[in-house]
């Protein structure tokens, strides 16, 4: 099917502000920014506006454990205790 002659073709998005960024991952504004304060995830600045990579958030999202991952390792911490 193809799209009508006046269609406008949206970009991909390659950067997000940290409000945008907790929007689309569910991690708060305040969490994204104590990360980039502590340098375990980068950012570039436009004057005081953080943009975050959409690739690095990507990449930071899947790295979070499963569900299944964090049952798992307080099942194998109760064991050992």
């Amino acid at each position: 099917m193809n799209a009508p002659k006046d269609a406008v073709e949206v970009p991909q998005r390659i950067s997000y502000s940290t409000k945008q960024a907790a929007a689309a991952t569910g991690i708060a504004e305040s969490t994204r920014r104590q990360l980039i304060r502590q340098g375990t995830r980068a950012a570039r600045y436009l004057g005081s506006t953080i943009l975050i990579d959409a690739g690095d958030l990507a990449r930071f999202y899947r790295s979070l454990p499963s569900e299944r991952q964090v049952e798992r390792e307080c099942a194998a911490n109760r064991g050992a205790a």
